[in-house]
């Protein structure tokens, strides 16, 4: 998997002002670590924020809840638990079963990227899943995080959920 969160950086104007962030209590509430690659990308553009009004990141710590990596991760978790417990939706067994678990890393409206964490696979080495706000498109993406992020900003991934996303170079990116 490559790390493309340099590369991302430098499409965004105007550039923005990286910031240290600690992952160390959202990685201990969650239970895992996060991918370096997505740590890097979301210090050097400063923090939580939204591409093009339109995909958003999340932080630890942040000082606002919403925005907070821990938290979103709590809540996601909370709805898959949820979806089970009521039988309402049959879900993939391939992403629900002892040896995976689902992290989410960013939003597009209701629509989730998640990491596909397999037990025994290093965080880096994890691939993308995206599940769209009516949890009936599952597409799977053998890339890191700042992969997926890098071609949906170049329009590489085509899907009708994307089709009016991501302005043309350079893009933006606000801090929330």
């Amino acid at each position: 998997m490559r790390d493309l969160s340099k590369e991302i950086i430098e499409m965004i104007s105007p550039l923005p002002t990286p910031v240290g962030l600690r992952w160390e209590r959202a990685e201990a509430e969650i239970g895992a670590r996060i991918p370096s690659d997505y740590k890097a990308l979301v210090a050097g553009l400063g923090g939580a924020g939204e591409f093009d009004e339109c995909l958003c990141l999340f932080e630890p710590d942040s000082r606002v809840t919403g925005w907070d990596f821990a938290n979103l991760v709590a809540a996601r978790d909370a709805i898959w638990q949820h979806l089970e417990d009521r039988g309402r939706r049959e879900l993939p067994k391939k992403y629900f079963n002892q040896k995976v678990r689902l992290i989410p890393f960013a939003l597009s409206e209701q629509n989730v990227f998640y990491w596909i964490a397999v037990s025994g696979r290093l965080e880096g080495e994890w691939s993308v899943l995206f599940v769209n706000a009516d949890i009936d498109d599952w597409l799977e993406f053998d890339k890191s995080a700042t992969e997926v992020i890098f071609d949906l900003l170049h329009r590489r991934i085509t899907h009708y959920v994307f089709d009016d996303y991501f302005s043309d170079l350079p893009h933006t990116y606000e801090r929330f």
